[in-house]
C-alpha cells in the first residue's frame, strides 16, 4: 500500500487544527468590538444584538482552540497510526475535519438560543 510522506492527516486536520488554535487565540485576544460583516463569528444569531455578538466571540473562538487541538491530534494520529490507501486517509481526514467545524456552529448556535435578544 502506497502512502505518501505528508498526507491528508497531516495537512487537512494537523495544519488546519493548527490554523484553529492560532486564530481562535487571535480571536479571544482581539476580538471584533462591533456587530460587522467581515471579521469574527457572523451568523444571524450572533448578529442579532451586541450581547450576542460578544458572546459568541469569546464562546466560538474557545470552541476553535477545542476543535483545533481535536484536528491536531486526529492528524498526528491519523499520520503515525494508520496505514491506509491515501483515498480513505482523504475520506477520514475530511470526516474529523467537517466533525470538527460542524461542532463548532452547533455548540456556539446552540448557546446563543439560550441568550434573550
Amino acid at each position: 500500500m502506497e502512502t505518501s510522506a505528508i498526507g491528508p492527516f497531516l495537512i487537512l486536520d494537523a495544519l488546519t487544527g493548527i490554523i484553529f488554535i492560532i486564530v481562535g487565540l487571535m480571536m479571544l485576544k482581539y476580538p471584533p468590538k462591533e456587530i460587522n460583516s467581515l471579521y469574527g463569528y457572523r451568523t444571524k444569531k450572533s448578529m442579532k444584538s451586541q450581547e450576542a455578538w460578544n458572546f459568541a466571540q469569546i464562546y466560538s473562538s474557545k470552541l476553535m482552540i477545542k476543535a483545533g487541538l481535536f484536528l491536531s491530534l486526529v492528524g498526528l494520529l491519523g499520520y503515525v497510526f494508520f496505514e491506509v490507501s491515501f483515498l480513505l486517509e482523504v475520506i477520514l481526514a475530511s470526516i474529523a475535519f467537517t466533525l470538527g467545524v460542524c461542532a463548532l456552529f452547533y455548540y456556539t448556535e446552540s448557546e446563543l438560543d439560550k441568550i434573550k435578544s
